[in-house]
């Protein structure tokens, strides 16, 4: 059994400050030599599909916290849930853990200001009761979560006597340079940062006017704009600053500006107000509205909109009085919410959560050691543990591919990144199921509809009795789901079996005919979109949806710097070194027949004499084997993944699917793209034809360049041409790879806790 002094429980997917918070006392727990583990949750608030905060995946990365299996045996000391939404519904599974203390931190109000309730308190009492087996201890995080508490706490809970600040480091947040004496009020630059939501925002476009006047020489700059600033303010100041959420480093925004000004909705209400205590932690004196002044006293200046510019005005008007208010709100921010003050806070919840365990368990205690007496004889410096070792769970990998390999190879790009705690299976209706087998992976074929010889309403009933047959019988924490067409058995199955997690990768560029498919995003738990460089082109119906998904890079199955050199390419191909080779892959043929181009580009390549065409075959033939080349210079060859020895290729002649595009592109090898064409394929040829507006490519159509196809392989060519295509596709590649994020989205959501809908069944 696992020990931990700290058991975080969060979703760690929230974007604003409650993430941020955990963080920073995650990070304090390690400075304290404390053991920390990370419960993550999947709780019914977020509904986008969200990576979890780069701060929180920065302290798993870096040992800070170690992940927590839900089915993991555990003891905890004290166990920190962070928000209350997440206790909406009970946990699935329920966690095994022995808790010594068990805290619910209220990141937010019980009602928003216009008398809305926002959570049950009473089912987030029950619920946490019913996942640790401890009386909840309620923690709001300021004196207005704490001011909307009912009088009496529900029944197995109590109110903490002190709230639970949000705390912050101020080594992150450097001071603001001190701003001219004698500048006064001529030039002024006001500032806010918040999410994106029009809810941080005043109700009329005259409150906000009000609040963010731009008189001659001043400037409005706003970090977390969008365009629901567009939809609620059609008629906006034209000279705010608007800057996109994240666009930018928060305290360099900060650091440029020389008043935080702060007004949100009058049916919102602000729980605390991360971003106000960064603006202060950095010296920027603030201006709230008077409901602030309980928690932020007289370190802020507090008006109502009407009034900002006269306060701006009169901070500005005596020389020092804007130097005197930055020192003082920054000191303020140190006293008050440093993250010092952490080890304050835990440690005597800390040492009676010890005793509560000790007292059930056996006399030598496990426990021994791990606390000190007092916060000040606690170590300093992250604690030096390894990784644990996390129960193995399986993955089921599900795709479809009838005609090619591109979403299966997609698929192998996701599990070969994986840890070796996750077991990838897989379930392919590709041809190309052999290769899986070969990389080592358990494989099931799935016949396509149009293989298995039945219509499709039965075939889906088929595949509905088979995926769910195969879910019970591997029990998979994870499913995911590679394929265009979201069939209704593969749906079907998912939905009754309710254990998994399940997510959809889903590439864009979809043909209008595939519409239909996009309502089965909503069935899924999360919905990932592998990056596309021709996104520019993408006249598909996703782009009507694309705020609902998780975007990465394009996925490779390889990275380019994962490629053997040219000359150990080469000699493993058996080429010399002077000759300028050609690769050539068309994928199957088998639903867009491009025999008589084909015919043309090999003859075109071979008229040369210094070339080689290196015709590397599909590793999906249906029917017959093709026949051998008969030219001494066209050598047919079985690679896979033919990637790998592409540093060996001068140019290539591709189809224009989503892996040989982007593999070209990123590889930067000058390719002719001959895109396959037919109506159930993605938009292959707004991504030949981009290739070559960009000057990554060439684009050949079967029936509209075969006439010239001649033409075409002589400027791919031409070397000249070719260093010049090599050149474009290298401004594009920045070396990260979405199949990096995506192993650590299935990552999270393997050892991710269910808590977003009730796991009553209603029959």
């Amino acid at each position: 059994m696992r020990t931990v002094d700290l058991l975080f429980v969060t979703d760690p997917r929230f974007e604003g400050g409650v993430s941020t918070a955990v963080a920073v006392e995650m990070r304090a727990a390690a400075r304290l030599g404390l053991r920390c583990g990370l419960l993550m949750v999947k709780g019914p608030v977020i509904r986008r599909t969200l990576a979890s905060h780069p701060e929180i995946a920065a302290a798993v990365d870096e040992g800070l916290v170690q992940r927590v299996d839900p089915e993991e045996a555990v003891e905890a000391a004290v166990v920190l849930v962070h928000h209350p939404s997440i206790l909406t519904h009970a946990f699935v599974p329920r966690p095994k853990v022995r808790a010594g203390r068990l805290v619910v931190v209220l990141h937010h109000p019980r009602r928003d200001a216009a008398g809305r309730l926002q959570y049950d308190l009473d089912a987030v009492v029950a619920n946490g009761r019913m996942a640790f087996g401890r009386t909840v201890e309620i923690a709001p995080v300021s004196s207005v979560v704490r001011q909307g508490l009912p009088a009496r706490p529900p029944a197995g809970s109590v109110v903490m006597p002190a709230d639970w600040l949000n705390l912050i480091e101020l080594e992150a947040w450097p001071r603001r340079p001190p701003r001219d004496p004698q500048a006064g009020a001529d030039r002024v630059i006001i500032g806010r940062h918040a999410r994106p939501d029009p809810k941080k925002w005043p109700d009329t476009i005259e409150d906000a006017r009000a609040a963010y006047p731009t008189p001659p020489g001043w400037t409005v700059r706003v970090l977390g704009a969008g365009d629901f600033l567009f939809d609620l303010y059609p008629e906006r100041p034209p000279d705010w600053d608007l800057v996109a959420f994240n666009s930018e480093p928060v305290a360099d925004f900060l650091a440029g500006l020389d008043v935080w000004v702060y007004f949100h909705s009058d049916a919102w209400s602000e729980a605390f107000g991360r971003t106000t205590l960064e603006a202060m932690a950095t010296g920027v004196p603030v201006i709230l509205p008077p409901h602030f002044r309980p928690l932020f006293g007289d370190a802020a200046l507090y008006c109502v909109p009407a009034d900002v510019e006269a306060t701006v005005r009169a901070l500005l008007a005596t020389p020092g009085a804007w130097q005197s208010r930055s020192d003082a709100v920054r000191a303020f921010v140190e006293e008050t919410f440093g993250a010092d003050r952490f080890a304050r806070r835990v440690e005597p919840i800390l040492a009676d959560g010890r005793s509560r365990l000790a007292s059930a368990q056996s006399p030598e205690g496990r426990w021994s050691g791990s606390l000190r007496s007092s916060p000040s004889s606690l170590p300093t410096g992250s604690p030096l543990t390894s990784p644990p070792v996390l129960p193995e769970r399986p993955v089921l990998f599900l795709s479809s591919n009838g005609i090619g390999v591109g979403h299966l190879v997609q698929q192998m790009a996701i599990a070969d990144r994986l840890s070796p705690q996750l077991r990838p299976v897989f379930a392919t209706m590709s041809y190309a199921a052999s290769v899986v087998r070969q990389a080592g992976y358990p494989t099931e074929f799935l016949p396509h509809h149009r293989n298995g010889g039945l219509p499709v309403p039965l075939w889906n009933d088929h595949m509905a009795e088979v995926v769910l047959e195969l879910l019970i019988r591997l029990r998979p924490r994870v499913v995911l789901y590679d394929a265009t067409a979201a069939f209704g058995g593969i749906l079907r199955a998912l939905e009754v079996y309710r254990d998994a997690f399940t997510i959809w990768v889903r590439r864009p560029m979809w043909q209008e005919s595939h519409r239909p498919f996009l309502d089965a995003a909503r069935r899924f738990d999360a919905v990932i979109e592998p990056g596309e460089l021709a996104a520019a082109f993408d006249l598909g119906p996703t782009t009507d949806e694309s705020d609902l998904v998780m975007k990465v890079p394009p996925v490779l199955h390889l990275s380019p710097a994962d490629r053997l050199p040219r000359a150990a390419a080469r000699r493993d191909l058996g080429l010399p070194d002077d000759a300028t080779v050609v690769a050539l892959q068309l994928g199957g043929g088998n639903n867009y027949p491009l025999a008589a181009l084909r015919t043309v580009l090999v003859e075109a390549v071979l008229s040369r004499p210094d070339t080689i065409l290196l015709d590397i075959r599909s590793p999906v033939q249906v029917g017959p084997e093709e026949p051998g080349p008969d030219h001494p210079r066209h050598r047919a060859v079985r690679l896979f993944p033919a990637f790998r020895h592409s540093a060996a290729f001068d140019a290539a002649i591709l189809a224009a699917g989503y892996n040989a595009f982007h593999e070209a592109i990123l590889g930067a090898i000058p390719t002719l793209f001959v895109p396959n064409e037919a109506p159930e394929m993605d938009l292959q040829v707004n991504r030949a034809i981009w290739a070559e507006l960009s000057g990554c490519g060439l684009v050949c159509r079967r029936d509209l360049h075969t006439p010239v196809a001649r033409d075409l392989v002589g400027t791919l060519l031409d070397p000249a041409e070719r260093a010049r295509m090599a050149e474009a596709c290298r401004s594009h590649s920045d070396g990260a790879n979405g199949a990096d994020q995506i192993a650590r989205f299935v990552e999270d959501a393997a050892r991710t806790v269910r808590a977003d809908r009730s796991p009553a069944i209603r029959i």
